[in-house]
């Protein structure tokens, strides 16, 4: 007997209410304490004490990555930056039962999309040389490498962006 592997299908969910945003606060704090690399480095700290302050409107947004049941599994935000016109993805996370099923690039399309219709032009974004598989993610979605975009103690952070008009995606096999 073979097994269904129909994966399930991913809801993209705006952070607006309360309860939302603790919900996105308790995904955070999952990241933060399991996946983060060094994250003694990491502004989410500051950022967790204020929610959603970097990540409320006019200049922000967040989302939830939900299961067709509506079970948040996954989030992801933008930021304002420095730059002009360009916003920040931040706070990729999706829950480890749930990755390698597309949803990390559903979540970065939909924060595309939302940057997009709030005027900015342009996503930037960091990450760690270790995170090959974002790495790999982003290039494939059109993100290069750029000059770094703000401040960090640590030098080996990569800095990527891309337009926020049509991107030229490559295929991965």
């Amino acid at each position: 007997m073979s097994e269904n592997k129909t994966l399930p299908p991913f809801l993209i969910q705006s952070i607006q209410s309360t309860a939302d945003w603790s919900t996105f606060e308790l995904l955070l704090r999952t990241y933060a304490q399991h996946d983060l690399d060094q994250p003694h480095l990491s502004s989410i700290w500051k950022d967790l004490e204020d929610l959603p302050a970097r990540y409320g409107p006019p200049k922000g947004a967040a989302v939830l990555l939900c299961l067709d049941d509506q079970t948040p599994i996954g989030c992801g935000a933008i930021a304002a930056t420095s730059l002009q016109n360009a916003c920040e993805i931040k706070r990729l996370y999706i829950q480890p039962a749930h990755r390698g099923r597309g949803g990390s690039k559903i979540l970065i399309q939909a924060l595309m999309e939302k940057a997009l219709l709030d005027g900015y032009h342009q996503a930037v974004l960091s990450t760690w040389q270790s995170n090959t598989s974002g790495l790999a993610l982003y290039k494939s979605m059109g993100f290069h490498s750029v000059p770094s975009f703000k401040s960090h103690p640590n030098s080996e952070l990569i800095y990527l962006g891309r337009s926020l008009g049509p991107a030229k995606t490559q295929t991965t096999q």
